[in-house]
């Protein structure tokens, strides 16, 4: 593959995955409400990991047992078993846009901590569009609320920033082995999602006698379509894209492509009459400009 072919490939699949999360959040804010956040990420794991076992199989498995394999699990256990029950927790405080827009902070997260274990540098400007970045969620969820309608949920900014966080560490971990060892991405996503769900299975199981029993009969009572949907958008087919874009392009484009799922809400809020103010809008804006001009 050419350098532009590889480019073009890595920045499509940051765009598609966006556009799939952004669905998949809706969809698994509609499934919050019978499951708890460990629950979600649980059934997500189990349905999710062996889709990409089968599909990995189906390209030519290249899974080796070596350190950069090791870095990858934990890089899922940080960015699945926690990143992800923290995401499923601000998405039941928040609701889809804040939960979502807080994930701006990640962009930054991940070139600072890139500055500190991969000795990326940072420029002045680049220290600029992380402030930008931070002004503009802080511009939004510093929001007042409108009349009748309640404050933000201080913990759910908690959960939303700990998700962001995860996320930024787990795609800094993921592109250092991407980076230096022969990996296909559908690989290195099965390597992360499962490590994260068995932890997470382990987690669940010990928390609660019968948990297992409790996720099944909850899950035999819902409609189980649009939670199914969620799982295949925004878990199978997103983080298999996310390892696609990381494979071809720098992980600083990546983040950039991969942050604009917010702005994928706008016209499905519009199509749902659902209302997003014009601050949150625009703050909405302002930190994508940020992370722009981080990366770009």
């Amino acid at each position: 593959m050419s350098e532009f072919t590889a480019e073009i490939t890595g920045q499509l699949a940051a765009l598609l995955a966006a556009s799939f999360w952004a669905v998949a959040t809706i969809l698994y804010h509609r499934a919050g409400s019978h499951f708890s956040p460990l629950q979600m990420n649980l059934v997500k794991g189990v349905i999710a990991t062996p889709l990409l076992f089968i599909v990995s199989l189906l390209l030519g498995n290249s899974l080796v047992v070596s350190s950069g394999f090791w870095v990858l699990a934990l890089s899922g256990v940080i960015g699945i078993t926690i990143g992800d029950s923290c995401h499923f927790a601000a998405l039941r405080r928040l609701g889809p846009w804040h939960a979502m827009l807080l994930e701006y902070l990640a962009p930054p997260l991940a070139a600072f901590m890139a500055w500190v274990f991969l000795t990326d540098s940072l420029s002045t400007i680049e220290i600029t569009g992380a402030v930008i970045t931070l002004s503009g969620v802080l511009w939004v969820v510093t929001e007042k609320a409108p009349d009748k309608q309640p404050a933000l949920s201080l913990s759910g900014i908690f959960f939303g920033c700990g998700a962001a966080l995860c996320q930024a560490t787990g795609l800094v971990m993921a592109f250092s082995v991407l980076q230096s060892e022969q990996m296909n991405a559908i690989d290195a996503a099965f390597v992360r999602l499962a490590a994260g769900s068995i932890l997470l299975a382990a987690i669940v199981g010990l928390s609660k006698q019968g948990a297992y029993k409790a996720i099944i009969k909850q899950f035999r009572t819902i409609n189980p379509l649009p939670l199914l949907g969620a799982i295949v958008f925004g878990t199978f087919l997103a983080i298999w894209l996310q390892q696609v874009s990381i494979a071809n392009i720098n992980p600083g484009l990546t983040q950039t492509l991969l942050s604009t799922a917010p702005l994928f809400l706008i016209p499905i809020s519009l199509l749902k009459k659902q209302r997003i103010t014009v601050r949150s809008a625009t703050g909405a804006l302002v930190s994508l400009g940020g992370i722009a001009i981080l990366f770009l």
